[in-house]
C-alpha cells in the first residue's frame, strides 16, 4: 500500500493517488506536515493523475506552517533513490495501478 506522505532525509514525498490529489489539499497537508514537525521541500508524485509527463515530480517548499506557493516547480532531476522507491511502490501495488491515469499499455511498459 502506497503511503500518503513520507520524509527521506530532509524531503517529504507525497504521493497522489485516485482518490487524493494533493495538490488541492495542501491547507490539510500543511495541518499534517506541521504535526510531524516538518519544514522543508515537499516532493509530489503525481503519477496517478498527470502519469509518466514531465510534470510527474513537482515541488513546494514548506515553512514549518504552510506552502509557499511562490517556490512551485516541476522538477525534471529527482533523487534517483527516490524516483526508484516510487517507482517500485507503485509497480508493486495493482490498486494504484488501475486507479491511475495510465492506460493499460503505459502501465505494461511501466511495469517491465
Amino acid at each position: 500500500m502506497i503511503k500518503k506522505i513520507r520524509v527521506v532525509g530532509n524531503i517529504a514525498v507525497v504521493t497522489a493517488t485516485a482518490e487524493f490529489h494533493p495538490l488541492r489539499q495542501l491547507k490539510q497537508l500543511a495541518k499534517e506536515l506541521e504535526a510531524i514537525g516538518f519544514e522543508g521541500n515537499v516532493l509530489f508524485d503525481l503519477l496517478a493523475v498527470n502519469g509518466l509527463a514531465e510534470n510527474r515530480f513537482v515541488s513546494i517548499k514548506f515553512t514549518g506552517q504552510s506552502f509557499d506557493k511562490t517556490s512551485y516547480a516541476v522538477e525534471s532531476e529527482v533523487n534517483q533513490s527516490i524516483r526508484s522507491e516510487q517507482d517500485s511502490f507503485a509497480k508493486n501495488d495493482e490498486t494504484f495501478l488501475l486507479g491511475s491515469v495510465l492506460s493499460s499499455s503505459e502501465v505494461e511498459k511501466f511495469t517491465h
